[in-house]
């Protein structure tokens, strides 16, 4: 038998009683619990914090990346705006932040880098002694582009030789700087080497030039016509003039003085009829007949009698009997200003044409008028008449490429309708293949150009002592301009969409766009639609280039543009000589005595191809330089794409920022 103290049984009946367990066991866990909810709180709050600086990191470099690309260069100002849009996105007293800090910087590759930091606090792990969670993240912005084509239409017209600001270069130069500029900004945005890149060039200023577009045959010759109507000049041959044939010998012989006498006298007697003074040779007849002539020539003369003064001889001469016959010609008398058809078949394949200049010493043997053509081929004997002039001054011209365009809607008093673009405005069709010569291009040729004070043909005389042109009928009145010349309006080359060599260099630019740009040139009047007529044409998908356009479009995606870049205002002139002839002359786009209103009917123009190139899904971007920003001008751009710059570093930032909306900003990893 065994005995237990009262000690003993209150411990064996407290191990056997089990109520009030659940309490302790609660109360043990607890603060673990606490810990484990507490660090999901903090954490999620840590990790909304962490994504909301990461935004913002994101949002800072891509401001900063925006405006680098605007200037070029990423310095104070740049990372202001990259600091300024940070901080605009990241709400530090939300998150009760502090030590929130932002830094960005660029390198080599034309990426902008960034690293946010911040510490944000716990709200139930500082029960365990952690306060605060420190957070950290980084953030990258760059160009990447995809396949692009780019078409530069450029207002190359003689005001871009100028400076906007005294000590800037010339205009031309600027836009020059802008181009490659552009280019750079596109090469540092290249991160494949798949990526396709083509630029093509339209400069203009009153026409455009397709020598390239010919001599590559990219376009046939057989676009342009090969009789042409040219504002001209043609001289009138009406000055009766007789001109001598070579003499034809009828007879001749020998005689004999009658009497002696002396040598001196012998000399004197073979050369005419002495002792009778008189003509040698002897005449009968008159112009324009027959004329018959008699010449004599002393042959000898022989001593008989006396000596020294008194010596006197036998004096011989001999005698020629000949018949000259008259030709009648016809001198010059007055040229005749009008519009004339010349022949531009050989000048249109780039062979040098030559052309009559001068002509006020000219004959022909057929009384009327000749063009300047036809008449330098007489003077070279090559007419097919086999008719020649005499002393015509002759000069030779080759084309340089620059046209004339092709027909369009006959003009009316009223304003046209352009919308739809009518049937017969052939020159605004992107995509018409000439058929006939009202549908065909005409070579421009400034040398055989002239204009005049009326409409009508005007006959003119031309005073060579002091290198004026008076009016025939009365001799007085200076009215008709001296002769144009196509080259001194003539731009540089079009050149159809080229792939451009993409460089790991960024700053690299092919030596053939360096080129390029360097061979343009400030020159004629502002017609902006000519320009864009052509950007529109050189890029259709549907057109006479469509083979260079849709280039690959069965394998890769591409988008498209055209940058639109003036320094003026449309500024047709009626006087001069543009795409559209002489206009208050050749009447195309305004009918007579409505030149006045051929500014508005161009701007029309220009408003209807912007319409029809951004139909064809290409973006337009329009740059102004140092000149208002139109209506036609705004309208024209693609969704308010349209950009003033009042400066030549201003444009370099706009060409630089177009570039890079063309690649478009993205965010690195």
């Amino acid at each position: 038998m065994h005995s237990h103290s009262r000690g003993d049984r209150f411990l064996r009946s407290l191990l056997q009683d089990r109520s009030g367990n659940t309490l302790v066991i609660t109360a043990a866990a607890l603060l673990p619990m606490m810990a484990l909810i507490g660090g999901g709180v903090d954490i999620s709050r840590a990790y909304m914090a962490k994504t909301q600086l990461q935004s913002a990191c994101d949002a800072g470099v891509l401001a900063g990346r925006r405006a680098m690309s605007k200037t070029g260069t990423y310095g104070t100002t740049e990372k202001s705006k990259a600091d300024g849009m940070f901080n605009f996105n990241f709400n530090s007293a939300a998150l009760e932040a502090t030590g929130v800090n932002f830094s960005s910087d660029d390198n080599d590759d034309g990426q902008v880098l960034g690293t946010a930091t911040a510490t944000v606090p716990t709200l139930i792990m500082k029960v365990f002694n952690k306060r605060t969670v420190d957070l950290t993240v980084n953030c990258m912005a760059e160009l990447q582009i995809g396949n692009a084509d780019i078409m530069f239409v450029l207002d190359t017209t003689g005001s871009m030789g100028q400076s906007i600001n005294w000590g800037e270069p010339a205009k031309i130069v600027g836009l020059r700087d802008a181009v490659r500029d552009f280019h750079k900004t596109i090469n540092q945005a290249v991160n494949d080497n798949r990526t396709r890149i083509r630029y093509g060039f339209v400069p203009y200023s009153m026409t455009v030039n397709a020598r390239s577009l010919l001599t590559s045959g990219a376009m046939p010759n057989s676009y342009f016509t090969s009789s042409t109507q040219y504002q001209t000049r043609i001289p009138y041959f009406g000055k009766t003039t007789y001109v001598a044939e070579e003499p034809v010998e009828l007879d001749s012989g020998t005689e004999a003085y009658p009497n002696k006498i002396s040598k001196s006298n012998c000399d004197k007697y073979g050369v005419n009829d002495y002792p009778t003074a008189g003509d040698n040779p002897v005449k009968v007849g008159t112009i324009p007949n027959s004329v018959t002539s008699t010449e004599y020539n002393y042959v000898s003369w022989t001593n008989t009698t006396g000596s020294g003064k008194n010596k006197v001889g036998t004096c011989t001469r001999r005698w020629v009997k000949a018949r000259t016959d008259y030709e009648t010609w016809y001198g010059f008398s007055y040229w005749i200003y009008q519009d004339e058809t010349l022949d531009t078949s050989s000048f249109k394949n780039f062979t040098a044409v030559p052309i009559a200049t001068s002509v006020t010493s000219a004959l022909v043997s057929t009384k009327g008028d000749y063009d300047l053509v036809t008449l330098a081929k007489m003077q070279a004997g090559t007419a097919s008449n086999g008719v020649q002039a005499m002393d015509v001054g002759v000069n030779s011209y080759t084309w340089n490429g620059c046209l004339e365009e092709r027909d369009t809607v006959t003009p009316t008093t009223t304003l046209p309708d352009l919308d739809p673009l009518p049937d017969d405005a052939y020159d605004l069709n992107f995509d018409l293949v000439p058929e006939s010569d009202t549908t065909r291009w005409r070579p421009m040729w400034g040398n055989v150009e002239f204009s005049r004070s009326n409409y009508d043909g005007q006959n003119y005389y031309y005073n060579s002592s002091n290198g004026s042109y008076y009016n025939y009928s009365n001799y007085s009145g200076n009215s008709v301009n001296p002769p144009g010349n196509s080259s001194s309006n003539c731009p540089a080359d079009m050149m159809l969409l080229r792939t451009v060599e993409l460089a790991d260099d960024a700053n690299n630019v092919p030596d053939w766009l360096n080129t390029y740009l360097n061979n343009l040139v400030a020159t004629g009047n502002t017609y902006h639609d000519i320009g864009m007529i052509w950007g529109g044409r050189l890029t259709s998908p549907t057109g006479l280039f469509a083979s260079n356009v849709n280039l690959d479009s069965d394998k890769i995606n591409v988008s498209k543009h055209i940058v639109f870049m003036t320094d003026g205002i449309m500024e047709p002139t009626a006087s001069g000589y543009s795409a559209y002839g002489i206009e208050n002359l050749d009447s195309r786009i305004a009918p007579r005595y409505y030149s006045g209103t051929i500014t508005a009917r161009h701007n029309l123009r220009f408003s209807a191809m912007c319409e029809a190139i951004k139909a064809q899904g290409t973006t337009i971007w329009v740059v102004t330089f140092g000149t208002s920003m139109t209506t036609e001008l705004q309208n024209c751009a693609s969704n308010g794409r349209a950009y003033y710059s009042s400066n030549t570093e201003a444009l370099r930032n706009t060409f630089k920022f177009i570039a890079a909306q063309v690649a478009d900003l993205r965010l690195g990893t």
